[in-house]
């Protein structure tokens, strides 16, 4: 009996260990079914998992830029369905954020842990928050950026015109900026009549001067490289008022979430005006709002050292 008790504990170790060294928690890239579609990641650094993507741009942009993080997480950096290394569905209203929700918890799931924090920056801050909401126990922290409280469409439409002219009337940059896009989407052009190059005036709107457009520039430039979100069909992924609508219904349940959450955000992001970030943060009971000086929807590119100097102090608190 004492011989068949210690080949049980001798095979029961085997198996652990054997778990062990094949979890998808060592350092490196990898690519897993996910909901039936192949998808790439990257995990890098130490600590608690901290999962990273983007539902456009995927996770190259946040690989190059968010380094810093790695010292106090093991961070997970993903493709999302159809972006950079990842295989794209084959319907196009998998793109939505049901969808993309679900394919966190898959990945947590496939990584082997029962709970995670997400980084959420724009378009996936609201992935993040969804997923919080539908899985409050899954969920150590959030760390949210480029994001705020959001209205219907019209509402959205809105807001960006209102901040917009505010911007104009405050700098002469962002005037000039608002003017080349227009010029580019009235003309059908990326040259203005004397021949100077308008390409990068959509990318600069989201951005707070020349300065700090400059940090953003390479990062687009190799999100480009990687890939954005693939077209199905010849057809783009947009929201649908559907959609807009059920998310709406999501932030209704916000002050039930006792998640800690840091909403980090770019003082001139034209897209989401401090007012509104002040209202998501109103609306978390858990979270802490900081808005950072001359930053636009990039604040830990346009002004890193500022930004990780406020994350490190909210996560040593």
């Amino acid at each position: 009996m004492k011989k068949y008790l210690q080949i049980l504990t001798i095979s029961i170790l085997f198996i652990v260990i054997s778990c062990v060294s094949k979890s998808k928690i060592e350092p490196g890239n990898y690519n897993e079914k996910i909901d039936g579609i192949s998808i790439n990641y990257t995990i890098s650094g130490k600590g608690p998992i901290m999962i990273v993507g983007h539902p456009n741009s995927g996770k190259i942009g946040y690989e190059l830029t968010l380094k810093p993080l790695e010292d106090k997480f093991t961070m997970v950096y993903y493709d999302s369905r159809g972006t950079g290394k990842s295989d794209a569905p084959k319907k196009i209203d998998d793109y939505n954020n049901d969808k993309l929700t679900n394919e966190i918890d898959l990945l947590r799931r496939k990584l082997g842990v029962s709970q995670i924090w997400l980084f959420g920056h724009s378009d996936q801050s609201a992935v993040a928050l969804q997923y919080a909401v539908e899985h409050p126990q899954n969920v150590l922290g959030l760390i949210l950026t480029g994001t705020s409280f959001i209205g219907d469409m019209d509402e959205t439409i809105k807001r960006r015109k209102d901040t917009e002219n505010k911007r104009k009337n405050e700098s002469a940059w962002f005037l000039q900026v608002v003017e080349d896009w227009e010029y580019m989407y009235v003309n059908d052009t990326d040259k203005d009549k004397n021949g100077r190059d308008l390409s990068d005036a959509p990318f600069k709107w989201w951005t707070y001067d020349q300065e700090t457009f400059e940090k953003v520039k390479p990062i687009i430039k190799r999100i480009a490289e990687e890939g954005r979100r693939k077209p199905i069909a010849g057809k783009s992924y947009y929201e649908t008022q559907t959609q807009r609508q059920k998310y709406l219904d999501i932030q209704k349940k916000f002050k039930t979430l006792q998640t800690k959450s840091l909403i980090i955000n770019g003082k001139f992001d034209t897209n989401n005006p401090p007012k509104f970030a002040e209202e998501l943060q109103r609306n978390l009971p858990n979270s802490k709002l900081i808005l950072i000086d001359k930053a636009g929807h990039f604040p830990w590119v346009e002004q890193p050292e500022k930004t990780f100097e406020e994350i490190n102090r909210w996560l040593n608190n």
